[in-house]
């Protein structure tokens, strides 16, 4: 049943805690983006930094098709296409839990360069969906 995740869901937090319980913001405490999925199976991920900045991460952006389970609270991304190369044909398993207009999307535990073990959490809002047009109103003209 996707219908629960069917939407757009807006950033509102993605941080990066290390073993030792250390919160890092890999794109800033007010970074951006969204999360979409559509009732026809595929997604659209974008996160950025509020502010660009010069150093080498920019933002993350994919995209595909995915599969939600609600019953074992996991998603799965299948990555077709990203702004980093070598990630497509990649399935991208994330945690996630809904609650209300909240949803938390957790990845598994990730090593870092640093043989730090790192567990990233993305906080989601969902926005309100624009009504369908009633078939009586007339259309505009151009």
């Amino acid at each position: 049943m996707n219908s629960l995740i069917v939407g757009t869901w807006k950033l509102k937090s993605f941080e990066v805690k290390t073993k030792n319980g250390e919160v890092i913001y890999p794109y800033g405490e007010d970074a951006t983006g969204l999360v979409i999925y559509s009732n026809t199976g595929f997604y659209s991920i974008q996160f950025m930094p509020r502010i660009q900045c010069t150093g080498d991460l920019k933002g993350i952006s994919y995209f595909g098709t995915y599969e939600y389970n609600r019953e074992k609270d996991y998603i799965i991304h299948h990555v077709e296409g990203s702004l980093y190369s070598g990630i497509e044909n990649v399935d991208k398993i994330r945690y996630s839990r809904i609650r209300g207009k909240h949803l938390t999307l957790t990845c598994p535990p990730l090593v870092w360069d640093d043989h730090t073990e790192t567990i990233a959490t993305i906080y989601f809002e969902k926005q309100e969906e624009i009504p369908e047009l009633s078939v009586t109103q007339p259309m505009p003209k151009y």
